[in-house]
């Protein structure tokens, strides 16, 4: 199929659209807010990184293209939601991508796999979509722990949230990230700001 200039256009577009979706972590000794695309960029080049230290039995071309895309749906928002907000606000997130995806499946349909890609990633329908997930996870802990866990106080997020949040993700963490992300849960917690009292 052709590839005409107004499709080049319409991918650009939605790029910079996401550009515009603001994230709750920062930029490090900066003001300024990650962007979708800035967290997209990141959590492919540590999928990548991760996948040469480790050889897992996976697709790279699958994840390096699940890490590019999987926020694409969340086109439209201001910001993103926290990952400590609450029950309801997570849900309406859910619904408002849920609309996305069909706005960009109308539009990109003429872009299969585009479409395909985002679609599984949403439905997390095999091993590559799982560390996608995972690594995901792992990169907003490492660049709040970068800057000095700002993140995460200004949310308020304290240490017994913190591990336990970090400890569902490891429930579900793909088993051949399992060890990373368990020396990351350690080491994060045992710098984390707001330490318990002893």
């Amino acid at each position: 199929m052709k590839t005409s200039t107004n499709d080049l256009n319409n991918i650009q577009r939605l790029v910079l659209d996401i550009l515009n979706v603001e994230r709750n972590h920062s930029i490090p000794d900066t003001e300024r807010h990650e962007n979708v695309v800035e967290h997209s960029y990141s959590v492919a080049i540590l999928c990548w990184k991760i996948y040469e230290a480790t050889h897992p039995p996976l697709n790279s071309e699958k994840i390096l293209k699940y890490s590019l895309s999987h926020d694409m749906v969340e086109r439209g928002l201001n910001k993103d939601t926290n990952t400590y907000a609450g029950a309801d606000e997570r849900k309406l997130k859910k619904i408002r991508e849920a609309d996305e995806f069909k706005k960009i499946s109308k539009e990109f349909e003429n872009f299969d796999d585009l479409v395909s890609t985002i679609s599984n990633y949403e439905n997390m329908v095999d091993e590559e979509t799982l560390f996608v997930w995972s690594v995901d996870k792992m990169q907003g802990i490492i660049l709040g722990s970068i800057d000095s866990w700002k993140p995460y106080k200004a949310y308020g997020v304290t240490h017994e949230q913190f591990r336990a949040k970090g400890e569902e993700f490891l429930s579900k963490c793909s088993p051949y990230l399992k060890d990373i992300f368990i020396e990351l849960h350690t080491k994060s917690c045992e710098v984390y700001y707001d330490q318990p009292e002893k």
